[in-house]
């Protein structure tokens, strides 16, 4: 196997530990044991553990920023009214959320962790600054886009855990609700309909 197959390897194996343990559970021989993949390989791969986390969080933060700009053009949907622009977007959003069980808990746990802010929070702004761009002239001149889009990945990222772990269904109406509880609370921020440039 070569290295690439064998970090790419290692990395999903994190992410299932992460999911399964937590984070404070995912040590090196357990990820091994995960992947049947002898613990000498990680060091081989990645600096430390350390390394190895921030790499599989970036993995994951890439594919969460890869889906947002694969559905940002329904946001230019002219013919649409602007809040049901923003209801398709969160719904394509939410539904990649809950695709991947262990995926979302791993991006939670470690997203919220002093691990994040230690080596990974400057390069998860950089990733997502091209989706702030995209946004930024639906938005008030004063309004600060990058701290709303913060509190919309947080509130998803909150509700996406609780359907995970069994707290709430997974139901339209639950969609609806949480759509309604995001955009309710920034709608205040917007430009008005003939101010947003489409």
């Amino acid at each position: 196997m070569k290295q690439d197959e064998i970090r790419r390897t290692l990395i999903d194996g994190t992410i299932h530990v992460i999911a399964r343990d937590g984070l404070d559970k995912a040590t090196t021989k357990q990820i091994g044991l995960a992947t049947t993949t002898n613990e000498v390989y990680i060091y081989r791969c990645f600096v430390d553990k350390e390394d190895m986390l921030a790499r599989t969080f970036d993995s994951l933060d890439e594919e969460l920023a890869n889906k947002v700009m694969q559905y940002l053009p329904i946001m230019y949907k002219k013919e649409m009214v602007y809040e049901m622009r923003c209801r398709f977007f969160f719904f394509e959003v939410w539904k990649f959320l809950l695709g991947n069980r262990d995926k979302c808990l791993a991006y939670v746990r470690y997203y919220y962790s002093p691990y994040f802010f230690k080596c990974s929070a400057d390069s998860h702004k950089n990733r997502f600054a091209p989706t702030v761009d995209k946004f930024r002239d639906a938005f008030k001149e004063e309004a600060d886009v990058w701290m709303i889009l913060n509190h919309i990945l947080n509130v998803m990222l909150d509700f996406a855990v609780k359907v995970h772990n069994g707290q709430m269904s997974d139901s339209d109406d639950y969609s609806e609700h949480i759509f309604r509880v995001i955009y309710r609370s920034i709608e205040q921020y917007f430009r008005t309909p003939k101010e947003i440039v489409s």
